[in-house]
């Protein structure tokens, strides 16, 4: 990345150089403020240079010039194109609250001091490539034109908070050696504490970029971000801050990354990404769809709760998340991730399961859903057996079980009692009744004998409410043995 960078400035700096008149800095001063073409293409202009607060309306040729001393375009105004291709600042450069009403070419550039840039608006074209920050650099910027930073070095501070963009921004395959300030905050001599706006983008690629420092990208806005196969050397921040769509995809964060707060409003991919420190994502809200396939992590600070969207099916990826949650004890954000995965694997194909067993076997996973959430919702398993109690009891009062026509008490040994006409008897009998089918805490009460009732219709109902009663107490202990009693 370095050495293509050092290609476009070497190839920069060979072009233009013909030109080897050394121009005294009130000479040019003196030429622009007459009105005369600004042709100091291949120049080394000599003293401090200051053009502050000037209105300059032809173009400007600084290509392949050398600066040896200070610049100063504080408040200048460009209204034509302005030409700094390939050339070279010695001493700190000073763009601040300028205007580039044209096209701003800087590719090529090499800054060794200072290069500040610090809320100047750029509003064609402002071209960056290749060139080298080799001093503390500023764009809290407004670039309304296409913005190119690629390939670009910045080997110290580089700030870039409370930019705004219009259009694309583009940061690919650059390298920040030093800390990169795109965020809210800012901690300038390590004791001075300032609150910038974050940076706000249309559109911003640092796809392949570098950062080797750490990464402020706090409260910022991006509309489209593109950090596929950047690298993240030291600690990534980007807390409070707002993405429609954003693609982390191979993106690597080789220490902490901190995305607590942040939202997520389109689809989000972290795929094939690795956090090899903590990744925080606490309070974070994925409005829409999270794509975690092949991305790896020891500790993912993240609740389910937060996955409004869901999570894009894939196998691995729900695993490894479901196994993050149980490690961190994240019960409840468990059984979330279970529930849906079971039902998001029961839409996919089978392939290793023959056809109709698949079939099947996807038939019986809708109840089970339903009855009791795959072992994670135990109230689903508990009301159903209370509706299941409640329609039988209504059954046997209708069928005059405890009534005139009931003579179950002619069969039973003398000295038991049986039910009469009252509801909540034969309430407590469908109970017994229910229980019973475990056989493991009650006993089956009598089989009911009613005249003029079917024998076999009464014994076949007797039979099926123990059978539910078998199945939905099972299912109920085992989600509460998987869920309350596992998290006690």
């Amino acid at each position: 990345m370095v050495i293509l960078a050092a290609l476009f400035l070497l190839i920069g700096l060979s072009e233009g150089t013909s030109d080897d008149r050394v121009v005294p800095a009130e000479e040019v001063l003196a030429s622009i403020k007459a009105g005369k073409a600004a042709d100091f293409d291949g120049c080394t202009i000599e003293g401090d240079l200051d053009l502050g607060a000037l209105k300059i309306e032809g173009p400007v040729h600084f290509n392949h010039t050398i600066f040896r001393d200070s610049v100063i375009f504080n408040y200048t105004t460009f209204n034509d194109t302005a030409y700094f291709r390939g050339s070279r600042f010695n001493e700190f450069a000073y763009f601040d609250e300028s205007q580039f009403k044209c096209d701003a070419y800087f590719d090529s550039c090499r800054f060794d001091s200072t290069a500040y840039f610090s809320r100047s608006r750029f509003q064609w074209l402002a071209l960056f490539t290749g060139t080298f920050f080799n001093g503390d650099s500023s764009f809290g910027s407004t670039f309304n034109g296409p913005t190119y930073f690629r390939f670009c070095s910045f080997n110290r501070s580089a700030k870039f908070s409370g930019s705004t963009s219009e259009l694309f921004v583009s940061f690919y395959r650059s390298c920040f050696n030093g800390i990169a300030y795109f965020g809210g905050s800012d901690i300038v001599d390590g004791d001075i504490f300032v609150r910038y706006f974050g940076a706000e983008f249309d559109g911003a690629d640092f796809r392949e970029t570098r950062f080797n420092d750490t990464a402020y990208f706090d409260r910022c806005m991006f509309n489209y971000a593109n950090f596929g196969d950047a690298t993240f050397n030291s600690y990534a921040d980007f807390r409070d801050s707002k993405f429609n769509i954003a693609d982390f995809t191979a993106t690597q964060f080789n220490k902490e990354a901190q995305f607590d707060d942040a939202k997520f409003a389109g689809k989000v991919s972290f795929n094939s990404s690795r956090f090899k420190g903590d990744a925080l994502f606490e309070n974070t809200a994925f409005e829409s769809e999270l794509s975690l396939t092949r991305a790896r992590y020891d500790k993912l600070f993240i609740r389910w709760h937060n996955f409004k969207g869901g999570l894009a099916y894939d196998d691995a990826a729900y695993m490894s998340l479901m196994k993050n949650f149980k490690d961190l004890g994240y019960y409840e954000d468990y059984d979330g991730c279970y529930y849906q995965y079971r039902k998001a694997h029961r839409d996919q194909p089978w392939p290793s399961v023959s056809g109709w067993e698949a079939s099947i076997r996807k038939v019986i996973d809708n109840p089970m859903e339903l009855f009791y959430g795959y072992g994670t919702k135990p109230f689903n398993a508990f009301f159903f057996s209370l509706v299941i109690v409640l329609l039988f009891a209504l059954f046997w009062w209708a069928l005059g079980l405890g009534g005139p026509k009931d003579r179950t008490l002619a069969n039973l040994p003398p000295g038991e009692e049986w039910l009469d006409d009252d509801i909540t008897d034969i309430l407590g009998f469908s109970v017994t009744v229910f229980l019973s089918g475990t056989r493991f805490f009650i006993d089956a009460p009598a089989l009911p004998r009613i005249e003029g009732r079917s024998r076999s219709m009464i014994k076949k109902a007797f039979i099926l409410e123990r059978v539910l009663g078998a199945l939905f107490s099972i299912l109920f202990f085992i989600a509460i043995s998987g869920t309350i009693v596992r998290a006690s």
